[in-house]
């Protein structure tokens, strides 16, 4: 049989190219994680990230040196610290939004006592 230009190499490429990895399909630990966990933590997850985000961006707008975090451990939660004295104080997310809320009214006078 002629080996080369529509022989037997293209055919065995074409025969590889068909034969799927099964093994590209499967998850990565942490996307079976997220998949199994509760769709309500899920959401509390997502919804605690957007607040930090919009917490970091409140920060930075009034020129604070703050940190904010979502801590997994246990019931998910947010941490803030001030990065010039160390304090640090956890958030729920109902919390996290009330600051956010107050912070706005405000126009920022009382961050400083929130950290």
């Amino acid at each position: 049989m002629k080996i080369g230009a529509g022989g037997l190499q293209a055919q065995a490429a074409q025969d590889a190219a068909r034969i799927q990895d099964v093994s590209r399909f499967k998850p990565t630990v942490e996307e079976e994680l997220l998949q199994s966990e509760d769709l309500a933590l899920r959401k509390m997850r997502y919804e605690l990230n957007k607040a930090v985000e919009r917490m970091r961006q409140a920060a930075e707008m009034y020129n604070q040196p703050l940190e904010f975090l979502v801590k997994k451990e246990g019931k998910p939660r947010i941490r803030s610290r001030d990065r010039r004295t160390g304090a640090s104080r956890e958030f729920t997310l109902e919390e996290a939004e009330a600051w956010l809320a107050e912070l706005n009214e405000n126009r920022g006078r009382n961050l400083n006592g929130y950290a």
